[in-house]
């Protein structure tokens, strides 16, 4: 089993040929057949045909069904999962400090007597 990747994907051969698999990984990415065929050199029709050959093995019957199914039979995953799922892994020691927020100075105004503010109208809240 091989992997490739793209920017934002990772997939791993086995159900699909490799070629299946950057093709499908590129549909994942939002790209069209002749983007795909731009990139690779190839004619829309050949990307093409992988393309329907991927949706065969896998059961689908449109690309977003495809990128679907091929992440639920974890075939293909997004890259940012990966690297999240590392970073847990690497930082797994558990944080014993606990974080509170810094606490504030109460003050206290003397006096009953009329407040300050010429706005101030006690029935305003009642």
């Amino acid at each position: 089993m091989t992997t490739l990747s793209t920017e934002h994907w990772q997939g791993v051969t086995g159900l699909l040929s490799p070629r299946e698999l950057d093709f499908t990984l590129r549909v994942a990415e939002g790209k069209t057949d002749k983007q795909i065929a731009k990139e690779v050199g190839l004619a829309p029709d050949s990307v093409r045909k992988r393309v329907y050959s991927a949706m065969f093995k896998l059961g689908a019957s449109r690309r977003a069904q495809l990128v679907a199914e091929a992440m639920r039979r974890a075939i293909i995953t997004p890259l940012i999962l990966f690297l999240a799922v590392c970073c847990v892994v690497v930082n797994s020691t558990p944080d014993t400090q606990q974080h509170r927020a810094p606490r504030t100075k109460l003050t206290r105004h003397k006096g009953g007597g009329r407040r300050e503010d010429p706005f101030f109208n006690p029935f305003d809240f009642v």
